[in-house]
Formats: structure tokens, C-alpha cells, sequence
């Protein structure tokens, strides 16, 4: 504590000399020391450094913070503020390795980051050896492909029913992500049976190639369910022609259109509720009919969510969805709370995301 003491002088008269390498010098003199007994140093000491540390390292270049997070990201009682710093840093070199190793970042801290800063942090904080839910609900909502499967590999990382539903979703005609969701211990059996019906059948055979007999052998079973329920969801040409122009009378009362899902879903009258909610969304009849056809509710929730209905009304939406079973329906109370925790901002990226993928024919079709 003494040699701290010393070097906070030492500090005093090189900011006021306005030298750069004589900060660099003290910085890590400071770093040296911390790091040399930071084992047996209190949470009190360690506020010391926090302070001399931080006002340093404003006044060092890049390069000398890259070799700052290095060093301390590890370090399980680092400079709290510090390690802040270091990890809202915009340059990712210097950022990256706090982002995916310091034990001093909250979930709190890594939520706030996830959601403000760029594709780079969010790919080092899917690196963390744990990932809680809330987390990895930002990095799945925000991230780019390369975040994704990288979150979705980590077996350190766990994920809320939301989280793992909009992985699911993320995944349709993407052959590295599905790979990587259907080795992971915690998916479900209904998310593994949509994960296995929307992947593209390069996908399925590198998946039955690698598995072992027992398991090759369920995923056969999964997969000739799936073949025998083919097309006994779907709507006809002709239903949703004349859907569309019932639907089209009155497309331009949108609050009159928002009316009308609630009776067409409690009359079970699937193609015109598809078509209403093709025109309240803007997206496609093909699009809507997959999702409120798929054997999975979750596409058809978000769906809801984006155009801004109220759960009353999703509720009928989702109750009536084709092939509905008792066992899903048992599963609405966990349904409601993720609706209500999903976001109108999330559900539109997702749903812009699928119907860019189906622009581009990267869903099966």
C-alpha cells in the first residue's frame, strides 16, 4: 500500500507535466503492482487503483489499453470501474478481452453493452464461459450470424424459451446454426422437430451422418413424422384467393382489419386470417401461412407481436392455429410471459430477418 501511496505522488506531478510516457510509465508501474498481489489485496485497496488506474489510462494511447485489458480481464477482484472502461472502450481490441472473460462485468453491465454497441462486442461477449438468459436474449436478438452460432456453440451459454425459440427461427436455411442448435443438450423436442423441418436437406444428411445409431435413428423417427403431416396444415389456392378479396374490402380500415382477426381466429377461418394478417404486417401471404401453419406457435407469436396486438387477441390467434395440441395449449401461461417480455422492436427484426431469408429463397420451400 506503501508503493501505492508513492506512485499516486508520482501520478500527480506527471499529469500536470502532461507527459505521455511518463503516464505510460506509472501505468504500469500501478498494473504491475496490483497484479503482483491482487490475491491477497481487499475490495478497499483495490479502489485505490481503481481510481489512479482510470485517470491514467485517459491519458495513455490505444496500444497501452489493449495491454491493460490483457492483463487484468482475467483477474476475479480487477478495478471495477476499470474494467467498465475498458469494456465500453469503441475499439474492440481494446474491449474484447474484458467482454469475454472479466467476472467483473454484470449481467447488467454485458445487457447494456449488447444492446448499444456494435457486431464486434457482441461477438466477444458470446465467447463468455457463461452466458445467462438475459444475455444471450440480447446477443440472439441483436447479432449477426457470426453471434448467433457463436452463442448457440457455447455450451456455457443458457437461453429463456424465448431466447431458444428465436435461435430456432434464426436458423431456417442456415446449415452451420441448425448443426450447432441440434447438439445441444437443452433444446426441446418440439424446437428439435422444427429445427429438422425447416432445414435444407444438406443439412438433415450431414446431421444423420453424424450421428451416432440410437440418435440416428430418432431422427429418423422425427423425420417421417414430420414427411406424414406434410401438407395437412396448409391452405388451398383457392381458399386464400378468396381470402384476399375479403380481406382487400376493407384493407384500408386497419382497425376494422385488427377487428376481424379475432373472428376469423375464433371462427377458425385460417385463410382469411392469414390474409388479414398478411395485410396488417406487410409481409407476404406465403410468409404468414408458414408461420401460422408451422408446427411450432412461437413464429406465429411473434408475428402477433409485431402488428401490436394485445394478448387477448394473439391468445385466439394462437389457440386456433392449425394442429394445435393439448399439450401446447397447457404451455399459454409460459406463452403469455413470453410475449410480454418480447419487445415489438425484437419481433419486427426477427420477422424482417425471415422474410428477407425467404426474399433471398434461403427457406425451404
Amino acid at each position: 500500500m506503501f508503493q501505492a501511496l508513492q506512485i499516486i505522488d508520482e501520478l500527480e506531478v506527471a499529469l500536470k507535466s502532461n507527459s505521455t510516457e511518463r503516464h505510460l510509465s506509472i501505468l504500469k508501474s500501478v498494473t504491475g503492482l496490483f497484479l503482483a498481489g491482487h490475491d491477497r489485496i481487499t475490495e478497499e485497496v483495490s479502489s485505490v487503483f481503481d481510481g489512479v488506474i482510470l485517470r491514467l489510462i485517459e491519458h495513455v494511447e490505444s496500444r497501452a489499453r489493449m495491454e491493460l485489458s490483457r492483463e487484468i480481464a482475467p483477474v476475479a477482484n480487477a478495478p471495477e470501474n476499470v474494467i467498465h472502461r475498458l469494456a465500453n472502450d469503441d475499439d474492440i481490441a481494446v474491449a474484447g478481452p474484458v467482454l469475454a472473460q472479466s467476472p467483473r462485468l454484470s449481467d447488467e453491465h454485458l445487457v447494456d453493452i449488447a444492446a448499444r454497441k456494435g457486431q464486434s462486442h457482441l461477438s466477444k461477449i458470446a465467447e463468455r464461459p457463461q452466458l445467462s438468459p438475459v444475455v444471450t436474449d440480447v446477443l440472439v436478438d441483436r447479432g449477426n450470424q457470426e453471434v448467433v452460432t457463436k452463442v448457440a456453440v457455447n455450451h456455457g451459454a443458457r437461453f429463456s424459451p424465448t431466447g431458444m425459440s428465436m435461435l430456432a427461427m434464426r436458423a431456417n436455411g442456415n446449415n452451420e446454426l441448425t448443426a450447432a442448435l441440434t447438439r445441444r443438450p437443452d433444446i426441446s423436442p418440439p424446437l428439435f422437430k422444427r429445427l429438422l423441418s425447416h432445414a435444407t436437406e444438406e443439412a438433415r444428411q450431414r446431421l444423420l451422418a453424424a450421428a451416432e445409431p440410437e440418435q440416428r435413428e430418432a431422427i429418423n423417427r422425427v423425420l417421417s413424422q414430420i414427411a406424414a403431416q406434410a401438407g395437412t396444415m396448409t391452405v388451398s389456392p383457392k381458399e386464400f384467393a378468396a381470402a384476399e378479396r375479403l380481406v382487400q374490402s376493407f384493407s384500408q380500415d386497419t382497425e376494422h382489419t385488427r377487428s376481424k382477426v379475432l373472428q376469423f381466429a375464433d371462427g377458425n377461418r385460417i385463410a382469411e386470417l392469414i390474409a388479414a394478417l398478411s395485410i396488417l404486417s406487410g409481409v407476404p401471404i406465403s410468409l404468414v401461412s408458414r408461420l401460422i401453419c408451422d408446427s411450432e406457435p412461437f413464429g406465429a407469436m411473434v408475428l402477433c407481436k409485431a402488428i401490436g396486438l394485445e394478448w387477448m387477441i394473439a391468445h385466439s390467434v394462437l389457440n386456433n392455429l392449425p394442429g394445435m395440441s393439448n399439450e401446447r395449449e397447457e404451455k399459454f401461461e409460459e406463452m403469455s410471459a413470453e410475449y410480454e417480455r418480447l419487445s415489438t422492436d425484437s419481433a419486427e427484426r426477427l420477422l424482417g430477418y425471415w422474410q428477407h431469408c425467404q426474399e433471398r429463397r434461403q427457406l425451404p420451400q
